[in-house]
C-alpha cells in the first residue's frame, strides 16, 4: 500500500509540475516597435517608479552600501551612484518598452522630458516633485546629505566658469590625463570625467559649495538647472571641449 500512495503522489506532483511549467512559461514575446512618445500618465508612472526602486527597491540598497565606503574618491561615488539611478531608470524604461540600453534610456528620458512640456500645470508640477524626491533619495541613501539648491543666476554662472576652463588651460597633469588617453575609449570617457570634476571641484567654492560634500551637493543643484538653455549650451560646450582633448565623440544628442 505505501508503494502504491508513493506512486500516486509521485503522478500528482509530476502532474502539477506540468502544469506549472505550462502555465508559467510565458510565450514568445512579439517584436514590438520602440514607443515614439509617452503620454501624461506613462510619465508619472514610470517616474513613481523610478523612485519606488531608488526608496525601496535593491537600487536604494546599493546606495547604501556606497554611503558605507566613503573612503573611495567622492567624484567615484558619485558616478557609481548615477550609475545606480541609471539601472534603475532602465529598468524602468524596459517596462515601457524601450530598449535596456544607452540608446533606450535616452530616448526615454527625451520622450519623458516632451511629456512633460506638455503635461499641464498640474502635472508637471508632480514630475518635479518626484524627480526632486529621486535626488534626494539618492543624497540621503548614497551620502548622507541634504539638497542645497542653487539660484538660477549662479548656475549659469557656474557652468560658463567651467566650459571656459575645460577650453583653457587645465594644468599638465590633466592635459597629460587626457592625452595618454586617446585611442582608448573606454578609457577616454574616464579621462573626461575625471577632468570635469576636477574643475567643477576647483571651481565650486567660488559658488559656495565646498569639499567632498559639496561637490556631490553641486552636482544636484545643477541638475535642476539643465533645461536652462545657457546653463545647457555652457555643459555641452565643457564636454565638448574635453572629449576633443580625449580623442572622443561627444554623448549622443536626444533623437528627435
Amino acid at each position: 500500500m505505501l508503494l502504491r500512495t508513493t506512486a500516486r503522489l509521485g503522478r500528482r506532483v509530476a502532474e502539477q509540475t506540468h502544469a506549472w511549467k505550462r502555465f508559467s512559461t510565458p510565450a514568445a514575446a512579439p517584436d514590438l516597435p520602440p514607443p515614439s512618445s509617452l503620454s501624461k500618465a506613462q510619465a508619472l508612472s514610470s517616474s513613481r517608479i523610478v523612485l519606488d526602486f531608488v526608496r525601496l527597491g535593491v537600487s536604494g540598497r546599493r546606495l547604501d552600501a556606497l554611503a558605507a565606503a566613503p573612503e573611495a574618491p567622492v567624484a567615484d561615488r558619485w558616478v557609481q551612484a548615477m550609475q545606480v539611478l541609471v539601472g534603475a531608470q532602465a529598468h524602468t524604461a524596459a517596462a515601457f518598452g524601450y530598449e535596456a540600453s544607452e540608446k533606450g534610456i535616452i530616448s526615454y528620458r527625451h520622450h519623458l522630458g516632451l511629456a512633460a512640456q506638455s503635461a499641464g500645470p498640474e502635472a508637471l508640477e508632480e514630475l518635479k516633485s518626484l524627480d526632486k524626491e529621486v535626488w534626494e533619495e539618492v543624497l540621503l541613501r548614497g551620502f548622507a546629505l541634504s539638497p542645497k539648491p542653487m539660484a538660477p543666476e549662479a548656475a549659469r554662472e557656474f557652468a560658463g566658469k567651467v566650459a571656459a576652463a575645460a577650453a583653457g588651460d587645465l594644468g599638465d597633469a590633466l592635459a597629460a590625463d587626457l592625452a595618454a588617453a586617446k585611442g582608448d575609449a573606454q578609457k577616454a570617457s574616464g579621462a573626461v570625467m575625471r577632468a570635469l570634476a576636477a574643475v567643477q571641484t576647483e571651481l565650486a567654492p567660488s559658488v559656495g559649495y565646498d569639499g567632498a560634500d559639496g561637490y556631490v551637493q553641486l552636482q544636484v543643484a545643477l541638475m535642476e538647472h539643465l533645461a536652462d538653455p545657457a546653463v545647457a549650451h555652457a555643459t555641452q560646450a565643457a564636454t565638448h571641449a574635453l572629449c576633443a582633448r580625449a580623442g572622443i565623440t561627444p554623448p549622443t544628442s536626444p533623437p528627435e
